[in-house]
């Protein structure tokens, strides 16, 4: 199935910096489906339809839902091998012989939806579940940085959840965005009068990856700056 299944996280991150119109003429450019699980739905427009604070962010999610740009995943895994690969998730690093928690029930629903589906790529803006699956040592790390602790990883589980994650491919929504920044789309943010100032378009690409960078999206200054140099 040619697909991609976002996850919570790259929604925000779109959503709350009013660049969510740019998947409408990137999912034509990607002749694909746009996917989201049912746990994904409930983080980002059910509760938010509940609130005050995120009501706006929710109705606008649920527009793009009701209109088709998003589309609901077929439940097709089962809950046991869910619960599988949540507990293997979430078994990879130890603290004082004790497991650390490091992922939720939500992101491993998305992560079956794209093993079962055969899915193109995950877009997923949180950094814990993209080191797990690419660099579990770099995540070693993270962890040990954040929790003020040594962290044992457990190889065999580690190992484990690679082989069943190896063919999975990750982007962010800072990639969505440099492809509608190569496909002119953000062109809108510097014309006045009809009339695009390309003196701009350097600030441009930068302001949009700092803004999603900024507003949760894990990528590094130096990975920006690569970003910036391929222009």
């Amino acid at each position: 199935m040619r697909a991609l299944v976002f996850d919570t996280g790259s929604i925000i991150s779109l959503v709350t910096n009013n660049l969510l119109w740019i998947l409408p003429p990137l999912k034509k450019q990607f002749r694909g489906d746009f996917l989201i699980s049912e746990a994904v739905k409930g983080e980002i427009i059910d509760h938010p339809l509940k609130t005050k604070k995120f009501k706006l962010e929710g109705l606008i999610i649920q527009d793009y839902l009701r209109e088709g740009v998003f589309s609901m995943a077929k439940n097709i895994y089962s809950s046991k091998k869910t619960d599988e690969l949540l507990n293997l998730a979430n078994s990879c690093f130890n603290t004082r012989n004790h497991p650390v928690k490091i992922v939720d029930r939500a992101e491993i629903e998305t992560l079956m939806i794209v093993l079962e589906n055969k899915a193109a790529a995950m877009v997923i803006d949180e950094r814990t579940l993209r080191l797990l699956i690419e660099n579990p040592e770099k995540l070693q790390k993270v962890l040990e940085s954040r929790l003020h602790t040594k962290m044992e990883i457990n190889k065999q589980n580690v190992a484990k959840f690679k082989e069943m994650t190896k063919y999975i491919k990750i982007i962010r929504s800072t990639e969505l965005a440099y492809a509608a920044y190569k496909l002119d789309l953000l062109n809108k943010y510097i014309t006045a009068n009809k009339v695009l100032d390309k003196t701009l378009k350097k600030e441009l690409l930068e302001g949009t990856l700092w803004a999603l960078k900024l507003k949760g999206c894990s990528i590094s200054s130096e990975e920006i700056n690569e970003v910036l140099k391929m222009g």
